[in-house]
């Protein structure tokens, strides 16, 4: 019975098939000559985009010795996408392959019979923790020993992209904190009655302080993806770091006009995490939240306490396109423009990764759109520093 798809075929040849095409490649001593010789990430997949043939830079990528142990796998699957189990017909099958570079190189080139070039983000989990890939992928259609093959390479360009990303927004909200705060000071310059002076001052205080985060999250950021960040470990309260990261975001100018309600029944509960990355996401999640609110809407935050977990909820009325619900947590992607994308990347990569806890959402037009983040109360004693 044919597996369900929401994309592209979920049809696999058989191990025989496999065998077969990977013995006709390898009978092709000029071929394997060529291809042994290229310098990057390459791959040879068949008509139903199941790896036949690798090279050792492939292979290495992987770390496994072994070419055998791939073969019949699709690429997503043997990078361990995110997306690749989402159905039982694996990689390129889930709602979400529609938006992946990778397999639409490899459609685009089957279409057409000539070479595709795209870029590609991929989600994969390694050793347990996040990681996101920057991907220059192409497929060129060949034929060898009567077989229609299509050969892929991968260009790395995660660091490029990284760089990017996190310049662009750094200097983005550096320039927007900068200008703020160089506003606040000329009207101060200018003369300002006592009771105004004092007002600006604060305004002031609170600009500069903002400056301060900005530097300190991409600093935090950095140090995530290299792996370089440590968890410092303190009793924290639910409802009172909650009520801290409200406070830091009103003084934002996204939260200015827009209301933050906690619920009712917000848990008042201490847990074990660290403060300043938590406090972090939450405003994340809650700057996030306000941006796609209008002038006078309202987000609501909250916290429950369920056997060992507790979990923060922040809801808005607003509803995540579809597309972008599928690449949301990926680190280059952003409705924002280019350079955009860190905001839910680094709610999951600081979650996941540091906090050991777990991070998802629900968009749809009778709930509006809920990000959870759900956290242990009581971190393991062998895991922070």
């Amino acid at each position: 019975m044919e597996e369900k798809t929401f994309f592209a075929s979920a049809e696999r040849s058989t191990t025989k098939d496999i065998q077969r095409e990977f013995e006709a490649i390898k009978s092709q001593t000029f071929f394997n000559e060529i291809f042994g010789s290229l310098t990057g990430i390459a791959a040879v997949i068949d008509d139903n985009r199941q790896i036949v043939f690798a090279n050792n830079d492939f292979l290495s990528m992987l770390n496994i010795d072994s070419l055998e142990s791939i073969l019949g796998k699709r690429p997503g699957e043997v990078v361990t996408c995110l997306h690749a189990s989402n159905e039982t017909g694996g990689c390129g099958t889930s709602k979400s392959c529609a938006y992946c570079g990778a397999i639409n190189v490899i459609l685009d080139s089957q279409k057409s019979g000539i070479k595709s070039i795209k870029e590609t983000r991929i989600t994969t989990i390694a050793n347990g923790k996040l990681k996101s890939l920057d991907l220059n992928v192409s497929s060129t259609p060949i034929t060898l020993a009567d077989h229609r093959f299509y050969v892929m390479i991968f260009q790395d360009i995660s660091d490029e992209k990284r760089r990017f990303a996190l310049e662009r927004i750094f200097f983005h909200d550096l320039l927007n904190s900068v200008g703020g705060l160089n506003g606040l000071l000329s009207i101060l310059k200018n003369g300002a009655d006592e009771d105004e002076a004092r007002e600006l001052i604060k305004l002031s205080e609170e600009a500069s302080r903002e400056l301060l985060e900005e530097i300190i999250l991409h600093r935090q950021i950095r140090a995530a993806e290299s792996g370089d960040l440590r968890v410092k470990l303190e009793p924290v309260n639910s409802l009172e770091i909650i009520e801290a990261a409200i406070g830091r975001i009103k003084s934002h100018e996204v939260g200015s006009t827009k209301n933050v309600m906690i619920t009712e029944n917000c848990s008042d509960y201490y847990f074990e995490t660290d403060r300043m990355l938590f406090q972090r996401v939450l405003i994340n999640l809650l700057k996030n939240a306000l941006e796609a609110t209008p002038n006078g809407g309202t987000v609501i935050i909250g916290a429950e306490s369920q056997d060992n977990m507790i979990h923060f909820k922040v809801k808005n009325d607003t509803v995540i396109p579809e597309e972008v619900q599928m690449q949301l947590f990926q680190r280059s992607f952003s409705t924002k423009g280019q350079g955009r994308g860190i905001g839910t990347y680094s709610i999951k990569l600081l979650t996941e990764n540091y906090l050991l806890g777990k991070v998802s959402f629900i968009s749809n037009a009778s709930e509006g759109t809920v990000f959870s983040v759900v956290l242990c109360k009581v971190f393991p004693a062998d895991i922070a520093d």
